[in-house]
């Protein structure tokens, strides 16, 4: 794996000139405080990189909505017609990644492509350059070490970022990435022995980091082998208020529901996020809801998640960023499952 450094005085400067390539999208901190990924835009790059957040804790709102929007227009239609509003593919340069929400973008380019392409989808996420800039302090409620998903990754990334100091070390981990480098070699220095030990410190150090050691393995083993005692799903469903805030903010959930406005002869089909904790999610055109019990449709989250997932991708739906134990009321977070049912 190549590697170089990227001074911390250059990133503003390298993004800037990115934006004559790419589109570019990096996390900003809002007046809230609360941190997204937003475009720079010719009329506000300024403005927008004097609040550039790359040392932020984690975003509420996972990277996934730059490709799956919260609700999205699919097309319009009228007079027997029909016209997409699906918008042509657009290179995009996404910098500032954490590097389990890199591997959640990883999960859903495999499931948008999966049985047939969504263009909706595909459109926004096949041509894109992910840079992560790895974790240095991660979170209390983050397991990304139990499910093999950061702080840093080995694999799956363009371009990683490793904090030491005043500079990355930056890890070309594709032909794009280093392609990338060259094309902005610039910004860009040659690594040196110092640069690279210190950056095995910093991931070292943000690996022991991680308070939350679970047994993922085992936990998906149980899963896959349908050992999972039904009363664990009662007694989460018991406390399960189904306000789907986990499953909002899940960097992988993929659901979504499907609706139609029309005004008079014209129209326009769209799809907003949806959750397969919610009664009505199941629910078919006849009336009859084949997970009409609170425990069977939380039965359901997990068992996708842990189970499914993993049988036909090798690969968790759970990335371990902690998110829902951030935005759980009841305190029933991924984690807590998982701990349970790797101990019984």
């Amino acid at each position: 794996m190549k590697q170089f450094v990227l001074k911390k005085d250059n990133v503003r400067d390298l993004c800037i000139a990115a934006c004559g390539e790419w589109e570019t999208y990096v996390p900003v901190e809002s007046a809230g405080r609360d941190v997204h990924f937003l475009k720079i835009e010719d009329e506000n790059k300024e403005s927008l990189l004097d609040k550039l957040a790359l040392d932020y804790e984690y975003t509420v709102v996972p990277p996934k909505i730059l490709a799956f929007p919260q609700l999205e227009s699919l097309f319009e239609f009228g007079e027997q017609k029909i016209a997409e509003t699906a918008k042509p593919s657009a290179k995009r340069f996404l910098f500032g990644l954490r590097a389990c929400d890199v591997k959640a973008i990883l999960f859903l380019d495999d499931f948008y492509r999966r049985n047939f392409e969504d263009i909706y989808y595909l459109n926004k996420s096949n041509n894109k350059l992910l840079v992560i800039v790895g974790c240095k302090k991660p979170l209390e409620n983050c397991f990304c070490t139990s499910a093999r998903t950061g702080p840093f990754l080995q694999k799956g990334f363009d371009l990683q970022l490793v904090d030491v100091g005043d500079e990355y070390v930056v890890e070309a981990g594709s032909k794009k990435g280093e392609e990338f480098v060259n094309s902005y070699k610039k910004f860009f220095d040659k690594v040196s022995k110092d640069d690279v030990e210190n950056s095995k410190i910093t991931k070292r150090v943000a690996r022991e980091a991680v308070a939350i050691r679970l047994d993922f393995e085992k936990a998906i083993k149980r899963f896959c082998e349908d050992k999972i005692p039904t009363q664990i799903y009662e007694r989460i469903a018991e406390r399960c208020i189904y306000c789907g805030g986990c499953l909002y903010v899940c960097p992988t959930c993929s659901c979504f529901n499907v609706f139609d406005e029309r005004k008079g002869n014209f129209g326009r089909r769209s799809r907003n996020w949806d959750a397969c904790v919610f009664e009505g999610y199941t629910r078919e055109a006849s009336g009859h809801n084949p997970r009409s019990e609170k425990w069977i449709r939380t039965s359901r989250r997990y068992e996708h998640k842990l189970k499914y997932d993993y049988l036909v991708t090798g690969m968790s739906g759970c990335v371990g960023c902690g998110r829902c134990l951030t935005s759980c009321p009841v305190h029933i977070g991924i984690s807590q499952v998982i701990e349970e049912v790797s101990k019984t």
